[in-house]
């Protein structure tokens, strides 16, 4: 009887154990309903000097292509041009002149950015300048950057006496950019801070005559381990975010190429850092592709939820800035 007593425990603590075990593995996951799927967001779409077409038909050739959450900027300098060196440009790229007036361009933009911001219902837009990394090291020009809702520092090997920053370079940047949020307090993201490296390693080896199947995993880490800690370090819970754009998907098609970048970004997923995920699209030609960032960010746990910080961190801010500030609360019985 006591052995009947025994075995009979056994199995309802084995019964209560694989309960437990059970409840963990269906522990609640996030809403769907509260979050945009990544290849609803596209965080990064040239739509000023550079756009193909009015502002109102590329958001309409966008929200077709499926997106929901648009951040919708420029690069900066593009809006110092002298009238010839412009007209030059415009000639050169075949582009319409959409901001003529050089003195009033860089806040013309913005304008129209914002005007279709509250116009549109079937897509958030936000808006925001690109600025090359450079600047960093120069003096600023501040003034347009109090217009954005997003700053974005593009990041190049032109920064770098022609070669493509890494780990100890993006860093440095990293640094740079967290005493410029003191003074604007944006979301900022860093654009494009990977793929030219890997795409660097793969011309290098390219040109020495090397088979691209030769070259191996240690030759595209991007990070050695001590970097991606000092990164964890500085960027764990701010409002600096990365990006992984769309040039991604040819590149993750090497096995070797998505295995060294997988370990260069999936400790920094797994330790908290964010991302963010766009086109880098300048025109139709960009949009040529079926967008699926899910296809090269699933290896590195780049999820919904962790692209979604972005999002509502930015309409938390703009929540903020509409609530009416002046009311005043009346003592109790008046």
């Amino acid at each position: 009887m006591k052995i009947q007593h025994l075995l009979l425990f056994a199995l309802c603590l084995n019964l209560m154990t694989a309960s437990r075990v059970n409840g963990q593995q269906k522990s609640a996951a996030p809403l769907q309903e509260g979050m945009f799927q990544l290849n609803e967001i596209d965080l990064h779409v040239h739509a000023g000097k550079e756009r193909p077409m009015p502002l109102n038909e590329w958001v309409d050739f966008l929200v077709h292509d499926g997106r929901k959450v648009l951040l919708l900027l420029d690069h900066l300098e593009l809006y110092r041009m002298g009238e010839k060196e412009k007209n030059d440009w415009l000639t050169k790229n075949k582009l319409k002149d959409w901001y003529p007036d050089l003195t009033s361009s860089k806040y013309q933009i913005m304008k129209d950015l914002s005007n279709i911001s509250a116009s549109r219902k079937d897509v958030l837009i936000f808006r925001g300048w690109e600025i090359w990394e450079g600047e960093l090291d120069e003096e600023l020009e501040k003034q347009p950057m109090k217009e954005a809702e997003v700053i974005g520092w593009h990041l190049s090997k032109a920064a770098w006496k022609g070669k493509a920053p890494m780990g100890k370079e993006l860093i440095s940047r990293v640094k740079q950019v967290i005493e410029v949020q003191k003074e604007f307090p944006v979301p900022m993201i860093m654009f494009h801070p990977f793929s030219g490296h890997y795409n660097a390693v793969k011309e290098a080896a390219l040109k020495s005559g090397r088979q691209a199947a030769s070259i191996k995993k240690e030759e595209y880490r991007y990070f050695t381990s001590e970097e991606q800690q000092e990164l964890i370090g500085l960027l764990k819970g701010s409002s600096i975010y990365m990006e992984i754009e769309m040039g991604w998907l040819n590149l993750s098609e090497d096995p070797i190429v998505k295995e060294a970048f997988t370990e260069d970004i999936r400790p920094l997923v797994d330790a908290g850092l964010k991302f963010t995920v766009s086109t880098d699209a300048h025109n139709q030609r960009h949009m040529s592709k079926p967008y699926q960032p899910e296809v090269y960010c699933r290896s590195l746990g780049v999820t919904p939820e962790n692209v979604n910080t972005i999002i509502r961190e930015l309409l938390a801010i703009r929540a903020k800035k509409s609530l009416n500030s002046t009311i005043k609360i009346q003592p109790s019985g008046i």
